[in-house]
């Protein structure tokens, strides 16, 4: 299952960068200061939130609730997109009221230093997979962060 996964994971990133959505214009591969494994784990984030996030949330909901830490609310799990480089970055469990998750569709994630002591990294329920023009969904919190292994 994971090879299966890993395979389509990079047919996917692979064919994302032939047909020019990432790179530009077709070249004869050259990535420049493309970092391909940077591709392959932003398309397979995407990939695997999309076809795992049931799989992932049920877990999630399974492994709080034996640990007496389950909720009443609906949950879902989302990519996370960083705002500024609009790539996935990871996925995150969302939990609020049934109306509200559903209009989740990431979760905004944005850094900043504070005076230098601490990093600081707000995590924002929104209603779009490009932070830019997304809006905050009001009532919906983080309750889990996902590190997927790519």
């Amino acid at each position: 299952m994971k090879k299966k996964l890993l395979a389509t994971v990079m047919a996917v990133s692979i064919a994302t960068l032939s047909t020019g959505i990432f790179a530009g214009p077709a070249q004869a591969f050259s990535l420049g200061n493309f970092n391909l494994g940077s591709v392959l784990k932003v398309g397979g984030v995407g990939i695997l939130v999309d076809r795992f996030g049931g799989q992932i949330n049920d877990f999630l909901n399974k492994i709080l609730s034996q640990n007496n830490l389950s909720t009443t609310y609906s949950t879902k799990v989302v990519p996370i997109v960083s705002v500024g480089n609009n790539g996935y970055i990871g996925a995150a469990q969302v939990t609020g009221p049934a109306s509200e998750v559903e209009r989740v569709e990431a979760v905004a994630q944005i850094e900043a230093s504070f005076n230098s002591v601490a990093r600081i990294k707000g995590l924002v329920p929104i209603d779009s997979k490009n932070p830019v023009n997304a809006s905050r969904i009001q009532g919906v919190g983080v309750s889990a962060i996902i590190d997927i292994k790519i």
